[in-house]
């Protein structure tokens, strides 16, 4: 009886309230799977943290601090899944924001917002995070000027908890105030020159896009998300921004989502960076975003003039998991740089050196520094084809600096790889 009764309900409920109603319910049940799922990861996780060896951001080591988040870990990715990414960072790094100078549980000293964020550590991913829990608009307020070439990289991380309508905007604008920065920052429109891209990871049922708005373009939306970022299997992702005067490339990992040649209005000088969050936390349930290693870089490289002219290629483009020589594979685009110019002279031999930031002990740096060159060998050799005869590896940890190890960004441009031609 108790069955008829509820059919007959549900039937005089309107389409919208029953889905609503229906939803909640499934919601509900996968809810007590994921919180089980999730206490045995952070239970895994928690407390494992690493000493950083001048490879990357410190790590706070106030266990206090520490969000106990429901992002999962997930396996490797190999750098062959990447062959198609063809991204290569600007040359000079001029942004590396991975917010180690600021407070846990404050808000970054150098960024606005008018709602609120938090840095945090991760149970189970190195490094501080700024946690976006709620609607609101964030930016850093150093950045003054995005040159005609530059290269975007932001990892974002979400939990498992993110809503299905949870959007995180990312846009490059020529904004003159700081209330058409909030303003170009929120969902919707973007009311100043430039470009916004909207992104909705998969959730659920709901398989994920991503959309962009551009005073040039318009708004369009593009391909969906499903099996490129989602919660809980895919929770982390890199979005690459390459931008060439009006062209502008758009990646999120090894999928390439936009190839706009017009996308920037030619007289556009973009001056700022800014994000937003929408409706991470729909329904109370805890969803958020997590942003870090913002990183901008400057110029094009120019591999094959400098290796063969100038006699030695710097690349920051060739990165390393955590305190590891593990190539992360979203460095294809970098390596299949160097390969191209080794592949079109076969005389060219060289020697690859790795250097490190001054972080951590000098001798684990040292010995750091030469096994990520001669990871590097390996790879060139085994998946591009390059003859392992012709390259040679040494590692200068932290003895040869480029730029000051005082500041993120100077120690970001000291942790390089470098091709000299023999």
């Amino acid at each position: 009886m108790k069955k008829i009764v509820i059919v007959l309900v549900a039937c005089f409920l309107s389409t919208q309230v029953r889905a609503q109603f229906f939803d909640r319910l499934k919601n509900k049940v996968q809810q007590k799977v994921n919180d089980a799922v999730d206490k045995t990861i952070d239970n895994a996780t928690t407390g494992k943290k690493k000493k950083e060896a001048g490879a990357g951001t410190s790590v706070n080591g106030n266990a206090a601090s520490t969000v106990s988040t429901t992002v999962q870990n997930t396996a490797q990715e190999d750098v062959k899944a990447y062959s198609k990414f063809d991204f290569v960072p600007g040359e000079k790094i001029i942004v590396e924001e991975n917010f180690a100078s600021d407070a846990i549980g404050e808000f970054p000293a150098k960024w606005n917002t008018k709602t609120n964020a938090e840095v945090v550590t991760l149970s189970n991913r190195p490094g501080k995070w700024l946690a976006l829990k709620q609607d609101g608009v964030f930016y850093p307020e150093y950045i003054h000027n995005l040159p005609d070439n530059f290269t975007l990289q932001v990892d974002v991380l979400v939990n498992n908890d993110i809503s299905q309508i949870g959007t995180l905007t990312v846009a490059l604008i020529a904004a003159k105030t700081d209330y058409e920065k909030f303003t170009s920052g929120e969902n919707g429109g973007l009311p100043v020159p430039g470009l916004k891209l909207g992104i909705r990871p998969e959730s659920g049922e709901y398989s994920g896009n991503m959309d962009y708005t551009s005073k040039a373009l318009g708004s369009a939306s593009v391909n969906e998300l499903k099996n490129i970022f989602h919660a809980p299997d895919k929770p982390f992702a890199t979005i690459s921004v390459w931008r060439q005067k009006q062209r502008v490339r758009v990646y999120i990992n090894s999928t390439k989502l936009l190839d706009l040649p017009r996308a920037i209005e030619p007289d556009a000088i973009l001056n700022s960076l800014v994000f937003g969050a929408y409706s991470p936390d729909y329904e109370k349930k805890g969803g958020a975003f997590y942003l870090s290693n913002i990183r901008l870089a400057v110029g094009a490289p120019d591999t094959r003039n400098k290796l063969i002219t100038q006699g030695k290629f710097v690349t920051h483009g060739i990165l390393f998991d955590f305190n590891s020589a593990q190539i992360k594979p979203e460095s294809n685009g970098a390596l299949m740089d160097i390969a191209n110019v080794l592949k079109e002279d076969a005389k060219i031999h060289v020697k690859i050196v790795g250097h490190t930031d001054s972080d951590g002990d000098a001798q684990v740096n040292l010995d750091l520094s030469k096994k990520r060159a001669e990871a590097v060998k390996a790879i060139l050799a085994s998946d591009f084809g390059i003859d392992a005869a012709r390259m040679v590896t040494d590692g200068k940890g932290k003895i040869q600096p480029i730029d000051n190890n005082t500041t993120a960004v100077g120690k970001a441009n000291n942790r390089r790889v470098e091709f000299i031609k023999l």
